[in-house]
């Protein structure tokens, strides 16, 4: 099945992208548009790769997720994930995609 929002997440995630970039700045990794299906946004640096992805609530509303990708530094990629939701507010935006994670 093709993803229905190819294309459009630029506009969609916009926002979303400028706060993860705010957050993530000073870094030494890469915030980039994905290429991929079903994938709005990607960072990159040494030892992770996170994707950042639509979900919907069951209310019908959308926000923007985390989840690592098969990062090989998993202790840094969860200290990521927990700094996005952090910088987000703890809300429904940059929340993770993560078996067994505690706040």
């Amino acid at each position: 099945m093709s993803d229905p929002n190819a294309g459009k997440y630029q506009k969609l995630c916009r926002d979303d992208f400028k706060l993860a970039a705010e957050i993530l700045a000073g870094r030494n990794g890469a915030l980039d548009w994905s290429e991929h299906d079903y994938q709005a946004f990607t960072y990159r640096e040494t030892g992770v790769c996170l994707v950042f992805y639509l979900h919907k609530t069951s209310a019908g509303n959308y926000h923007v997720r985390v989840r690592n990708q098969g990062s090989k530094d998993q202790k840094l990629a969860k200290v990521l994930m927990t700094e996005l939701d952090k910088g987000s507010g703890f809300n429904c935006t940059f929340s993770q995609n993560n078996q067994g994670y505690k706040r």
